[in-house]
């Protein structure tokens, strides 16, 4: 993709003369949304999403090839897509204090979807072994209230479940310069099972346990519609389903300390989720 601006068309499918009497399969529809992220400064880009309509590519092997090459053609063309249709508009902020530094994100609503993957990423220059926590709160079920995973605390909820059956996931310590620790939500799950609740909200946080340097790291918030969760090694993967949105923000994580409570810990953020709509708002502190 070239500076984000060359949008690439359908190619395969127009391209291809299929041989009489050969086996061909054909993609099913997938879609993939990003934010245009070419807006000036106190600006903000709003989501788009992109389409792979079905049967535009084709495979000699199976579906899931076909589908595969829908994946690769979204992933490869959707930020030129948005940020070529996409609109820019004023960033909204709420001010807490004097400080500019203080400012609070204005929440930012998710497309329907059924599994959330929260990564807490951090480069060279942050710190040394990131901890995250992650958990339900205002529930009111002793079950799922706060009940975090990370490090000293658990690996999923309830223990022992795989990922397409836990409500909570962990995919394991990261203790190097750099890293990526990584958490499911599997709100399809908590809905599955808990039905009345009308909505659910997710609490996240983080300090460093080796040492703090810059302190500054980014949270992926990526959603998923349909398919299963796996956990492969340290990370969680979606099979067989549709990534709806990606998003990203930029946090720094101030504490640093050894077995220290969450309340202890610096704050990142909410994630607010609607059982009626199967939807989400994100809210990122600072």
């Amino acid at each position: 993709m070239e500076e984000n601006i060359t949008y690439k068309p359908f190619a395969h499918l127009n391209s291809y003369t299929p041989v009489e009497g050969e086996q061909v399969y054909y993609n099913t529809e997938k879609t993939l949304a990003v934010n245009k992220n070419d807006c000036l400064k106190g600006t903000t880009g709003n989501p788009v999403t992109l389409a792979a309509g079905a049967n535009k590519f084709v495979s000699q092997i199976s579906i899931d090839d076909a589908n595969e090459q829908a994946q690769s053609w979204l992933q490869a063309n959707v930020q030129a897509y948005a940020n070529n249709i996409g609109t820019c508009t004023i960033r909204p902020t709420a001010w807490r204090g004097a400080n500019p530094s203080c400012v609070l994100e204005p929440p930012t609503t998710l497309l329907p979807f059924d599994y959330m993957v929260i990564k807490y990423k951090w480069a060279p220059g942050a710190g040394v072994d990131l901890d995250t926590f992650t958990g339900f709160i205002n529930t009111g079920l002793s079950a799922l209230d706060k009940k975090w995973v990370g490090f000293g605390l658990g690996n999923e909820i309830p223990t022992s479940a795989t990922a397409q059956d836990s409500y909570i996931m962990w995919g394991g310590d990261i203790r190097d310069v750099t890293g990526t620790e990584t958490c499911l939500v599997n709100f399809k799950k908590v809905k599955e099972v808990y039905s009345n609740l009308n909505d659910v909200q997710i609490r996240m946080a983080g300090v460093w346990w080796v040492s703090k340097a810059s302190g500054n790291i980014d949270v992926e918030i990526t959603t998923f519609l349909g398919g299963t969760m796996i956990k492969e090694g340290k990370d969680i993967i979606n099979n067989d389903g549709n990534q709806v949105q990606q998003l990203n923000f930029s946090k720094n994580i101030s504490v640093q300390g050894t077995q220290l409570p969450i309340d202890q810990a610096t704050p990142i953020g909410y994630i607010n989720y609607s059982n009626n709509q199967s939807t989400a708002k994100v809210v990122i502190t600072y």
